[in-house]
């Protein structure tokens, strides 16, 4: 069963084994610990690692100045072997980027880009050029990571995106996927990266944010129009919630679903992506259905 997503997209080829994924970094520095745990997690996958001696440059918090991930970046584009780019970890500075980076090159010959937190810029901006990418978790977390979603990952890029089962049965809804990190989206909204979120299945996890704070960028969105037309929203794991010592008032999810719920849009919480052991790899551009008791993502 095949469906298509709105959006005319140039969808990477599917990887076979022995194929070169180039590993980035476009926001926090990277280490060599870092860098050994994601070529020995490739490379046990059956694939080979592609890095830079560049990955490892450290200015401040990120890896290097913007010059530098950008130069660093447009090497894997530009390298015409490397069939999908990781980015090893997420913090804060992919935005920083984003624009400079040679998405014409992507765009000709598209590689999957995998990542999430702050590289839901990456994965957005990848969306509103026509290429899907993957949701999925990053070297920095493959320890932790369960290996069925680990395993999963690899498996959507040797054979497209894999279909989760739910705990319960659910109304039937049908959207693109897009979104990912709540305080990214809350950051990039309105901008070339992410202008809408109309006919989306959106996506929301986050981390180390106070509870307020979460409220405070929900309510945003709704203000500016961001939730119109959205046709679902997938709530991932929000975890390291902060409070103050007078609770905010009402719990984590009912502040979450509160503003969808005032909008009639169905909410699916509890999913299993975010800053968590579960990472289950969500493919950005695909096209979700949720059938009862699963969802089906494909093109």
């Amino acid at each position: 069963m095949c469906y298509f997503s709105a959006m005319k997209q140039r969808i990477p080829a599917l990887l076979k084994p022995g194929d070169l994924i180039g590993l980035s970094a476009t926001a926090r520095f990277a280490t060599q610990e870092m860098v050994d745990t994601a070529k020995a997690h490739i490379e046990k996958a059956g694939f080979r690692v592609c890095y830079f001696e560049d990955i490892l440059l450290r200015e401040g918090q990120v890896a290097g100045t913007v010059a530098q991930r950008i130069n660093s970046f447009n090497k894997l584009i530009h390298h015409r072997d490397v069939k999908a780019i990781w980015n090893i970890r997420g913090g804060y500075g992919s935005a920083d980027i984003v624009d400079a980076v040679d998405w014409s090159a992507l765009q000709k010959e598209p590689k999957w880009l995998i990542g999430f937190s702050d590289f839901t810029t990456f994965l957005s901006h990848a969306y509103q050029k026509g290429i899907p990418s993957i949701h999925a978790a990053m070297p920095i977390s493959f320890e932790s990571t369960l290996k069925k979603d680990l395993s999963a990952t690899f498996k959507v890029l040797q054979n497209g995106p894999q279909s989760l089962k739910l705990k319960k049965e659910y109304p039937f809804m049908r959207g693109t996927v897009i979104g990912g990190n709540l305080s990214v989206i809350y950051s990039i909204y309105g901008t070339p990266s992410l202008p809408t979120l109309k006919g989306s299945i959106l996506l929301l996890e986050d981390l180390d944010e106070y509870h307020y704070h979460l409220d405070r960028m929900l309510l945003s969105l709704k203000r500016q129009g961001a939730f119109d037309g959205v046709k679902g929203v997938l709530l991932g794991q929000f975890s390291d919630i902060h409070d103050h010592e007078t609770a905010w008032g009402s719990d984590v999810n009912e502040t979450l679903i509160r503003y969808f719920d005032e909008l009639d849009i169905p909410v699916l919480k509890n999913m299993p992506f975010g800053h968590t052991k579960d990472q289950f790899p969500l493919v950005i551009g695909s096209t979700a259905i949720v059938e009862k008791d699963r969802i089906i993502f494909g093109f």
